[in-house]
């Protein structure tokens, strides 16, 4: 019997003893924590709930945020940060799937009257399903464990859902574009071409991308794309096509804004063209997805505050829809009031009543060729402009 099988020996007899006079076996729960280059074994945030000396029932609180879903470098965060952006993710989500639930039931009441009928607000419902959905797994999301199997299913899930927002916002920002700076084409004729960006883009995308690397999803840390062999990239990549375009569909949008403020100056003496300017960039801002552009710009330590940015404008993506384009959208308004005063008929049970068509005070195009006075001074893109996406302006 060698020296070092006497030792092991020795070793078992002395951690039986110990066992026996104690009466008490120390376990904890740990995971592996890949926030380093390599994986290491840590039981922060995980405690022990139950089990005996044969299994362990253990609960792990990941502190995961929403600023993962655009991070293409690692990065390490002390505990405080990753706890602020944490409760960031999970309040700001919160807020913005209640927001965003009360938005498509607004719709869907207001359905019948003929402005809610439109296509852009059919494009706002389904931008706004795209981002419940997509917020409602993120969270589930956190709950699970990296490399099972419902963790890779919520990774492509997710890819899938975060992808369609993005091409709804693709599709906000293509139609504004077609009211406003380039007129062209009816709106049933782009109704499928909106669907097919809308919803199949991102599923060829995330088809393509889990036939190729299924094993980069759900894996590293949370439940989504592998930064290690660039997954994430098919998630980066489309959405960061999709910022350009639309920041430059906003900046041609502000041109011709600024160029009705200045005419109406001069015609009127309005001069709140900066004021105007500024409200109609707030108002776009939700619906195009440009804030997700701090995500990017995180990209180590030094840029800790794009992340906050990150997580705090994008979290609220879903408010934000819900107050510029359901709360103080007029036209939305008018459309209620109208709604109240048929449900208020009905319920008198009066039949058969003349209800006055209701006019919103929302910049309409000109009807029964009477052209507004403070438009009549602009050029070509006056009609289209009269049907701007502004009404919270």
């Amino acid at each position: 019997m060698t020296n070092s099988t006497l030792c092991e020996e020795s070793s078992k007899d002395q951690q039986m003893q110990a066992m026996n006079k104690s009466n008490k076996v120390n376990l904890y729960c740990a995971f592996l924590d890949y926030s380093s280059k390599e994986g290491i074994w840590s039981n922060e945030g995980c405690v022990r709930s139950g089990g005996n000396l044969s299994y362990s029932v253990c609960l792990c609180n990941h502190l995961t945020n929403f600023a993962i879903l655009m991070q293409v470098v690692p990065m390490e965060l002390s505990k405080a940060h990753q706890v602020a952006l944490s409760t960031i993710s999970y309040i700001g989500c919160s807020i913005s799937i209640f927001c965003l639930a009360i938005t498509l039931v607004t719709f869907a009441i207001l359905s019948s009257v003929s402005t809610i009928r439109n296509q852009r607000y059919h494009i706002h419902a389904n931008l706004s399903f795209a981002i419940l959905v997509a917020q409602i797994l993120l969270l589930i999301s956190f709950r699970f464990e990296p490399a099972t199997l419902p963790c890779k299913v919520m990774a492509v899930l997710l890819h899938f859902f975060f992808l369609s927002a993005f091409a709804w916002m693709l599709v906000e920002g293509l139609h504004l574009y077609s009211m406003v700076v380039k007129v062209f084409g009816s709106e049933g004729s782009k109704h499928f071409y909106y669907y097919s960006v809308g919803w199949g883009s991102p599923l060829l995308i995330c088809v393509v991308s889990v036939t190729s690397a299924l094993s980069s999803y759900g894996e590293e840390g949370n439940c989504w794309l592998s930064l290690k062999n660039g997954a994430i990239w098919a998630f980066v990549a489309p959405a960061l096509f999709v910022i350009m375009v639309n920041i430059g569909i906003l900046i041609a949008v502000t041109r011709i804004i600024s160029r009705i403020s200045a005419e109406n100056y001069k015609v009127h003496g309005d001069a709140n063209a900066v004021k105007l300017t500024a409200k109609a960039v707030a108002v776009l801002l939700p619906i195009l997805g440009i804030s997700w552009i701090f995500g990017v710009l995180a990209i180590n330590d030094q840029s800790l505050l794009f992340q906050y940015m990150f997580a705090v404008f994008n979290s609220l993506q879903g408010f934000f829809i819900f107050l510029f384009h359901c709360l103080l959208n007029s036209e939305v308004r008018a459309a209620f009031k109208h709604k109240t005063k048929v449900w208020t008929l009905t319920s008198s049970s009066i039949r058969n009543i003349n209800v006055k068509p209701f006019n919103s005070d929302v910049m309409n195009g000109p009807r029964g060729g009477v052209i507004p006075t403070k438009m009549n001074t602009w050029d070509k893109s006056t009609n289209s402009a009269n049907r701007m996406d502004l009404s919270a302006v």
